[in-house]
């Protein structure tokens, strides 16, 4: 490459770059505006021991039989 060239592709780059962030600001606000106000981001629901899952059925005792 020239010596011509090299700050035209950095002052691409640049703009690129810049371009990217704002394009990916607008969308993100776009998105938190459209966003259903119901449940709030920060409450999920993780996976652990407080969690109601499927469990295995506990054997019940069974007396011998002699």
């Amino acid at each position: 490459m020239s010596a011509v060239r090299i700050p035209a592709v950095r002052k691409i780059v640049r703009q690129f770059a810049i371009a990217m962030v704002a394009c990916t600001a607008v969308a993100g606000g776009a998105a938190l505006a459209a966003a259903p106000e119901t449940t709030p981001a920060s409450i999920s629901q993780q996976a652990g021991a407080e969690n109601d899952w499927p469990k295995a059925p506990t054997p019940s005792p069974v007396a011998p039989t002699n």
